[in-house]
């Protein structure tokens, strides 16, 4: 009986400690991440360039397309601006945000605004996918050019199902080799439902939790999920230090 009572009071102990630790751990978020981010710079400036310069070719992969978690709950356009620049000086061909709020899409032309504000200075050839009228130039041919994409989780389960639907109703052309349909059929198809974008190497998210909130289920089977910062702050520090992390990542493909 007393080994009874004293497991139920070293649990409720425990319980107890756990609960002041997630407090504690909610009050820094609150007001200490809150703090750093109305502190910390909402430009991209000198420093930012020459840290992702210096860094870069020090990186053996080279990736082809990012995602990145937009929360419009916790980032703000320049935030996500930011980003963009950050990796159209990095080279990265396709960046492409994943809105598990359903705001940034209906607010893509505000992000154009901010990113053109961004760029000033920054050599470089922006393209958006869901806006070609947007598109501009720039001076030169030896400056990168990066695409961008924004999804939602409708893009993801959605579009999958609406593509079987019409596979089975013979709307869509298919090429099968049997009765049944292999994965890199239904891919083939799959691919004329989205932009002409590479598979995901890459998801950045911030906060504690990692979830992928319905992106793109079929196509980042191989994608890297890197936490970009345990709050909800974005600085090029972090930004390079996600990308040292996915370099550091070895994929064995089942082996």
């Amino acid at each position: 009986m007393l080994s009874r009572l004293f497991r139920q009071f070293l649990f409720a102990l425990v319980h107890w400690a756990v609960n002041i630790l997630v407090a504690v751990q909610n009050v820094y978020q609150q007001f200490w991440v809150q703090k750093w981010c109305i502190s910390s710079k909402s430009e991209v400036n000198k420093n930012d360039i020459k840290v992702i310069l210096e860094n870069m070719p020090k990186m053996k992969k080279n990736l082809k397309h990012l995602v990145v978690q937009a929360d419009t709950d916790n980032h703000s356009l320049r935030d996500l601006a930011r980003i963009v620049i950050w990796s159209l000086v990095a080279g990265i061909p396709f960046v492409s945000f994943h809105d598990i709020t359903g705001e940034l899409k209906e607010n893509e032309e505000k992000l154009f605004h901010e990113v053109e504000k961004c760029k000033k200075g920054i050599p470089g050839f922006i393209k958006w996918a869901r806006m070609p009228d947007l598109n501009g130039y720039t001076n030169g041919t030896q400056a990168n050019t990066v695409t961008v994409n924004i999804f939602s989780k409708d893009d993801g389960r959605p579009v999958i199902a609406k593509c079987i639907q019409k596979i089975a109703e013979g709307k869509i052309s298919c090429t099968q080799q049997s009765s049944e349909l292999t994965a890199q059929e239904f891919g083939e198809v799959l691919s004329t439902l989205y932009p002409c974008i590479p598979d995901p190497e890459l998801f950045l998210y911030t906060g504690s939790s990692c979830s992928t909130h319905g992106l793109l289920p079929w196509q980042i089977r191989l994608t890297e999920f890197v936490q970009l910062s345990i709050g909800h702050n974005l600085s090029v520090d972090s930004y390079v230090g996600a990308l040292y992390k996915y370099n550091k990542c070895d994929q064995r493909f089942g082996k």
